[in-house]
């Protein structure tokens, strides 16, 4: 009888068909994908300062090619020392001036036939011809884009409308110049693609439920399962920190964050020893400039660590991050 169960068992164990996972059909980078979250999206080209390449990609003439914001652009810097930025193709015959383009003087030069075009994006020379009339070159110009240069990155104004800048880069410019002076050193820079709105990152960052429901863990690999921390949040919208002063401008949006402590399992009545006394020697103020643009600031009893932090939009749902890292000259390099 024992040997008959055990029988029809392996028998059941054998011929009754395995329960199987349906095929991964899910692929959030599909065009179909983006489409629909698109439907629930602003468009994903903001009008903001974009920083769309580094001043080292400039120097000595070189000439920086640029795929962004759902256009071709391309920049150099003149012998005048002034960065531009151009509309990539050549009114002429639609060549890639970022392909063979050399920069000549304060303009940039068309690799197929010569043309030459200032910062502005007026053409100054045509080789074969004496009568570059203003008429000519009104109708030769290119779009140029207003450009400033700040920590060593080149910032275009993009605006679908296409009106001029509605405000300025003003948050990072105590930074640069603390770091011109020598009281604050660079310490890193990264840069990572996100596939994602570049709305999203600045959203949840500004999202004090958001950030304790992610950000609770201690992002350290094997304690965040068993550590979190508890902080206290505060989002000012319209509001931001300028040379260390909070002003009021609408493109701005003020976060300040403050770590109560760490905890096991998240639970107050399980606190980590001493990591509250800690915790109340260090504040964070953020503040957001403009949608694609950071200013992160860590104030600790060693001094103040600062990060840069960029969004690029690539595509719609494509975005280029850099984080540059600055510390005060009092911080030791080893942290």
């Amino acid at each position: 009888a024992i040997g008959t169960a055990c029988l029809a068992a392996a028998c059941n164990f054998l011929l009754t068909p395995k329960q199987q996972k349906t095929k991964e059909h899910f692929d959030n980078r599909s065009s179909r994908f983006k489409a629909l979250r698109q439907k629930h999206f602003p468009p994903g080209f903001p009008n903001t300062w974009h920083a769309v390449c580094n001043a080292a990609d400039l120097a000595d003439g070189g000439v920086k090619s640029i795929s962004a914001l759902g256009t071709e652009l391309v920049a150099f810097r003149g012998k005048d020392g002034k960065a531009a930025v151009l509309d990539a193709f050549c009114p002429h015959m639609g060549a890639h001036l970022g392909f063979g383009g050399q920069v000549v003087g304060n303009t940039l030069q068309c690799p197929f036939h010569g043309w030459s075009f200032d910062g502005s994006g007026t053409c100054q020379r045509i080789p074969y011809t004496t009568r570059l009339t203003e008429e000519v070159k009104e109708g030769a110009k290119i779009k140029a884009y207003e450009t400033r240069e700040l920590l060593g990155r080149i910032f275009i104004w993009f605006d679908a409308e296409g009106r001029p800048p509605q405000w300025d880069l003003a948050a990072g410019l105590d930074l640069e110049e603390a770091v011109t002076r020598g009281d604050c050193y660079p310490v890193a820079m990264r840069c990572s693609i996100f596939h994602q709105h570049c709305c999203e990152m600045h959203m949840n960052s500004a999202d004090p439920f958001h950030f304790q429901t992610l950000h609770a863990p201690l992002p350290i690999p094997g304690l965040g399962r068993f550590i979190k921390g508890i902080h206290r949040i505060r989002t000012i919208y319209g509001e931001g920190e300028i040379r260390g002063q909070v002003e009021k401008h609408q493109h701005l949006t003020l976060f300040k964050e403050k770590t109560m402590g760490l905890y096991l399992f998240g639970k107050k009545r399980w606190p980590v020893p001493f990591s509250a006394t800690v915790a109340q020697l260090i504040d964070t103020v953020v503040t957001f400039e403009g949608p694609n643009m950071m200013h992160f600031k860590l104030i600790t009893p060693l001094g103040t660590i600062r990060q840069i932090k960029t969004i690029l939009p690539i595509d719609p749902f494509k975005q280029q991050v850099e984080m540059y890292w600055y510390a005060e000259k009092s911080v030791p390099r080893i942290i």
